[in-house]
């Protein structure tokens, strides 16, 4: 009796041609796109329908929600360090509190960011320069 090879199931034979299966690939069929981990992001042809080129959010509207968030991380540390609790400890429990206590802000954040993305968009489909 033969030895089967590595990788040959039971009953298969090489020779035959079997159903023809499309190559596993992200992009599809005839799309010359590339596909995987290599590919450059934004390079392939996926793109929800409906929407216009990415835009990114401004950064100055974000700006005083985090350093509110910012703020209050620092003084819970630093409280926490001047009770006597090991820097790294309270940092992390700091880290912890903060980030539940402004949870809200940071939704308000979000908002503000997605905010100033759509009014660039509007902006851009209107012909404006962005304003600086």
């Amino acid at each position: 009796m033969a030895r089967k090879k590595a990788g040959q199931a039971r009953g298969h034979d090489p020779a035959s041609p079997g159903p023809a299966k499309p190559a596993r690939s992200g992009a599809p069929a005839g799309s010359g796109a590339p596909a995987g981990p290599g590919a450059p992001a934004g390079s392939g042809s996926r793109r929800r329908p409906g929407r216009g080129p990415e835009v990114a959010p401004d950064l100055r509207v974000q700006l005083p929600y985090f350093l509110i968030r910012l703020a209050v991380l620092v003084i819970l540390s630093v409280v926490l360090i001047a009770v006597g609790i090991a820097p790294l400890l309270g940092i992390l429990i700091g880290f912890a509190v903060a980030g539940l206590l402004t949870w809200p802000l940071g939704r308000m954040q979000r908002r503000a960011a997605q905010r100033s993305v759509e009014r660039a968009r509007a902006d851009g489909a209107a012909g404006k320069p962005p304003t600086s």
